[in-house]
């Protein structure tokens, strides 16, 4: 079914989902702010989960078309809640370092965000860190690309991996996410939040801003507005879920009453 997706290659596919997991700006206390992840829903198998399908969507190439069919239903749904009164800021969507180097790969991210109707501003890109020298280069272009159409780009998963200091500084992402593992470790091991600590000093001794993914308790919450995390992730806000939940339970609507 994943060969048919993307052989078929329609960007409206409705066995590709979008699910939206709510992101906390520290400095408002609102979710002014989310991040889109996949999910399918195959005919005889029902909902299947990223950990299964995208391995093997990696393995065998189908994975840049679930990634234009997702940035396709993001870009029309923040539309839409742009155009039904939802305050929103933007709306973020994982990309892979391989399909950065796919032909003409920019040109159908332009196409697709104007083809939505929304401003570039509105529609933001993960992606994690390179491996090696060729895939280095690729992202610090793709990233230069981005910044010049007005599209925050965010480093994912830093603190595990290949992720270092010399990445960020040379790479200027607009953010930092700090990866869930790494915020528990710190949560849990004085040693590990005192460099959980100052990584997000210098980080933003550098003009880039945090957010940390991984929030599951009120306390450690609390230990991360004491260290001026820019953004908050994780379960103990909201887990992913569709449209409908999330506008409605996320996101300020001021034709509402203002309720969030």
């Amino acid at each position: 079914q994943l060969k048919d997706i993307a052989e078929h290659g329609s960007l409206d596919d409705e066995r590709v989902l979008v699910y939206c997991q709510p992101v906390r700006n520290v400095h408002t206390g609102t979710y002014d702010t989310a991040e889109s992840l996949m999910r399918l829903r195959l005919p005889q198998i029902g909902l299947v989960f990223p950990d299964r399908f995208i391995p093997l969507a990696e393995k065998y190439g189908y994975i840049h078309r679930l990634s234009m069919i997702i940035l396709n239903k993001t870009c029309r749904q923040i539309k839409q809640m742009q155009d039904e009164g939802y305050q929103i800021s933007r709306v973020s969507v994982n990309l892979s370092v391989e399909e950065l180097g796919e032909k003409d790969f920019m040109e159908e991210f332009k196409s697709i965000v104007r083809a939505a109707g929304i401003d570039f501003h509105t529609i933001a890109v993960e992606f994690t860190e390179s491996q090696n020298d060729t895939e280095y280069e690729l992202v610090q272009e793709c990233v230069s690309e981005f910044k010049q159409l007005g599209v925050c780009t965010y480093l994912d998963d830093f603190g595990t991996g290949y992720s270092n200091l010399h990445c960020i500084s040379d790479m200027n992402p607009g953010y930092v996410k700090m990866d869930k593992d790494f915020t528990a470790k710190a949560m849990s091991c004085e040693r590990d939040y005192e460099l959980f600590k100052k990584i997000i000093e210098m980080v933003h001794s550098i003009g880039i801003r945090i957010c940390v993914e991984g929030i599951e308790k009120e306390d450690w919450h609390l230990k991360m507005k004491e260290l001026q995390a820019d953004y908050l992730q994780g379960y103990f806000f909201g887990k992913p879920c569709e449209k409908k939940k999330f506008m409605e339970e996320f996101v300020c609507n001021p034709h509402n009453n203002g309720v969030w």
